[in-house]
C-alpha cells in the first residue's frame, strides 16, 4: 500500500488536493465503468494525469487501469461518491470511492454485490452507515483518519479496498478522458426504500402525486420536526412563528428582531458550553452545547421565514431544508423522518 503522505503528496502535485472522486472497481471493464458513470467510450481521447487539473468545471471522468481495478478521477466532482453509480459499479466487482471538496465535506464509500456497504466521514469517521456499516473497519486499521487526516488517507483506504496502486507507473500510464451526464438520482435509494414511514401520512401523499404542489407542505413538515427537534414546540417565539398570518408589517418585523436575538443568545450559549467540554465527546449529537446550537439555527430559520412574509400559507414557505440540515443531528425518529421529507423534497423539485 502507497503510504498516505506520499499520496497526499500526489495530489497536492497533480492539482486535485482541493476537490475530488477517486473511485476503483475491481475486476471491471473499462467501458462498462464509463456507461455506468453516464459516459459513451466512443467520445473517449488520451488525456494525461496532471492535464486534469485544467478541466475543473466540465462533467468529465479520467478512466484507466490500475492492476486489476479501473480507476476513475473526477476534479471538483462526486458522481464516484453515489449511491446511483457505486450500486451498479460494484455488480462488476468490489467499488471504492473518496471523495472530498472545498468545505472539507469528505465521504469513503465501499459498495459490493450491488449494495452500498459502508460510507463514513473522513474528517467524523465514528457513524458509518450502508448495508453493513462496520464493513470499512478492517480495511482502516492504522490509517490516520479524523480531523487533521489528509486526503491521502482515503486514497489508502481505496487501494487497501480493491488492489488498485496510485504509484508512479500508474500516474505516468495511459488515461482516458469521457464527457458524462449524471445518472440520474434514485427516487427512493438504498435505507429509504423500505421505510416504514411510507406507508403513513404524509409521505402516502407526496408520493402519490410527487410533484411541486406538495412543496410548501413538505416544507412546513420538515420545519416543524426541526422545531421539535430543538425542542422548541413550547417556546413563545417559535408558536408565533408558525402561527403567524395576517399580520402587519410591524409585527414581523418585531417577531424578526425577536427571534434573531434568540438566536444569537443561543449561538452564544452554545459556543460556551462547547469551550467547556472535552474534544473526544462521542457522539456529537449529544454533547449538552448541541441543543442550544440547534436552537439558534432554528431561531435563525424562523427568523427568515417571518421577515420574508411567508409563513402565512403552507404553500409560501421558503426553502429552509438546507439551512435545517446542521440542526437535524442524531439518531432519532425525528432526524429520520427529516432526511425522508428532504429526499422527497429535492425530487419534487426536479420535478417543478
Amino acid at each position: 500500500m502507497t503510504s498516505p503522505e506520499h499520496l497526499d503528496g500526489f495530489l497536492t502535485e497533480v492539482g486535485l488536493q482541493v476537490a475530488a472522486t477517486f473511485t476503483a472497481v475491481r475486476d471491471g471493464h473499462e467501458d462498462d465503468v464509463i456507461r455506468l458513470f453516464g459516459g459513451d467510450p466512443e467520445q473517449a481521447r488520451p488525456m494525461r494525469l496532471e492535464d486534469l487539473r485544467e478541466h475543473y468545471d466540465g462533467e468529465s471522468i479520467l478512466v484507466s487501469r490500475s492492476g486489476p481495478t479501473v480507476v476513475v478521477v473526477e476534479n471538483n466532482n462526486h458522481q464516484g461518491s453515489r449511491e446511483e453509480v457505486l450500486r451498479p459499479l460494484s455488480r462488476l466487482g468490489r467499488t471504492a470511492s473518496a471523495f472530498w471538496n472545498v468545505n472539507s465535506v469528505s465521504r469513503l464509500s465501499l459498495a459490493e454485490d450491488g449494495l452500498v456497504s459502508s460510507v463514513l466521514d473522513m474528517i467524523v469517521p465514528e457513524d458509518p452507515y450502508g448495508a453493513r456499516p462496520e464493513a470499512w473497519e478492517p480495511l482502516l486499521k492504522g490509517l490516520p483518519l479524523g480531523v487533521g487526516a489528509d486526503w491521502g488517507t482515503g486514497l489508502a483506504a481505496v487501494e487497501r479496498a480493491t488492489g488498485a496502486r496510485f504509484d508512479d507507473a500508474w500516474i505516468r500510464g495511459p488515461h482516458r478522458a469521457v464527457p458524462i451526464t449524471p445518472v440520474t438520482e434514485y427516487l427512493l435509494g438504498q435505507g429509504l426504500v423500505d421505510s416504514p414511514l411510507l406507508k403513513r401520512e404524509p409521505f402516502v401523499s407526496y408520493l402519490a402525486d410527487l410533484g411541486p404542489a406538495h412543496l410548501g407542505r413538505m416544507r412546513r413538515h420538515a420545519l416543524e420536526l426541526a422545531v421539535a427537534h430543538a425542542d422548541l414546540r413550547a417556546h413563545p417565539l417559535a408558536v408565533a412563528a408558525l402561527a403567524m398570518g395576517n399580520t402587519t408589517a410591524a409585527e414581523r418585523d418585531r417577531l424578526r428582531e425577536e427571534l434573531t436575538a434568540a438566536g444569537d443568545l443561543a449561538l452564544s450559549r452554545s459556543h460556551a458550553l462547547r469551550a467547556g467540554e472535552p474534544d473526544d465527546f462521542t457522539p456529537e449529537w449529544e454533547r449538552p452545547s448541541d441543543l442550544t446550537f440547534r436552537q439558534a439555527i432554528v431561531f435563525s430559520v424562523l427568523a427568515r421565514c417571518v421577515a420574508t412574509d411567508q409563513t402565512a400559507t403552507t404553500a409560501c414557505l421558503p426553502d429552509v431544508l438546507s439551512s435545517l440540515v446542521t440542526a437535524m443531528t442524531g439518531d432519532s425518529a425525528r432526524v429520520e423522518e427529516f432526511w425522508l421529507v428532504g429526499h422527497l423534497h429535492r425530487a419534487a423539485l426536479r420535478r417543478a
